[in-house]
């Protein structure tokens, strides 16, 4: 399965963000994994299918009842993110590379904007309330969409996912996606204590939002914890009955490094030879995705 990505998107704009954008995607695997698309204006209206048509076998000279596709209007938004670099003047001028100098600032600043993104795609409004809604808030919280771990303390989560573009991905509103200016503008900017300097400035912008096409694209484990309640293959194979239950396979398994750990450690347990279990990178073939954007210390 293939589709655009971020860096797909940022490749085929014109300006200088592309190699910064390619650079700093490490910080983040989910903005280089999720599929991107840009839109019209910041916000998209979608008709989702929520229901199938009935059918049936019949006999001969019998008909069958008529029916219907049930269909829900959804409507996604995506947010303003905004960011100012501003690099002192007399700092920028003893530089032996100013323009390495201007880079490596703007790399921060992407750098920061990943790491922020893929906090907001999990936690949406737990993480900024201006920002756009997340995978809590947008998957169905259902006994349906979910496995409970039962633990009670230093929780995390594990998400089951499909990636697609009719199923989950992000959207960049106003045809673009994130975005430096080309041209460094030199100007007076302000300190913590609201005195003047010289710097040379730029912004890092863009509109940025989630959408979740299919609430079958998402199963949650969530409730596990650093103690007794640990990730476990039991859990993984109860979320994936689930996901299949639908119709879907997943394409993506998202969790942060303590729980991969748990994975990894819980196989070396049943080992019986002893031995250390590798660092798993799949499983029954789905790949497995560590990421920092999920912590430990979920509510």
């Amino acid at each position: 399965m293939s589709f655009p990505t971020l860096l797909d998107l940022a490749r085929t704009d014109a300006g200088i963000l592309y190699p910064i954008i390619e650079d700093s995607l490490k910080s983040a695997p989910e903005m280089s994994i999720f599929p991107a698309a840009t839109i019209n204006g910041s916000t998209m209206e979608l008709t989702v299918r929520t229901g199938l048509p009935s059918v049936a076998f019949r006999d001969a000279n019998e008909g069958v009842a008529r029916s219907k596709s049930t269909y829900d209007t959804k409507i996604f938004q995506t947010h303003i993110l905004d960011h100012q670099i501003a690099v002192d003047k007399q700092v920028l001028a003893g530089a032996k590379d100013p323009g390495r100098w201007l880079s490596n600032h703007a790399t921060g600043a992407v750098e920061a904007a990943m790491r922020y993104i893929g906090s907001q795609i999990y936690y949406g409004t737990g993480n900024d309330a201006k920002g756009f809604p997340g995978l809590l808030a947008q998957y169905s919280a259902d006994s349906a969409h979910e496995v409970d771990a039962t633990g009670s303390s230093n929780k995390t989560s594990v998400w089951m996912v499909r990636l697609g573009v009719e199923t989950l991905e992000i959207l960049f509103g106003n045809d673009q996606t994130l975005r430096l200016n080309d041209q460094w503008e030199q100007e007076t900017v302000t300190d913590g204590s609201g005195n003047p300097y010289q710097a040379w400035t730029n912004w890092l912008t863009g509109r940025v939002g989630l959408r979740l096409a299919n609430r079958h694209a998402a199963v949650r484990i969530k409730n596990i914890e650093s103690t007794t309640k640990k990730l476990t293959d039991a859990l993984l194979y109860s979320a994936y009955e689930k996901f299949t239950e639908f119709g879907f396979e997943p394409t993506h398994i998202f969790m942060n490094g303590r729980s991969r750990e748990q994975l990894r450690s819980g196989r070396t347990a049943t080992n019986p030879a002893g031995l250390p279990a590798p660092l798993p990178t799949e499983w029954e073939g789905i790949p497995i995705i560590r990421t920092a954007s999920i912590t430990s210390s979920e509510s």
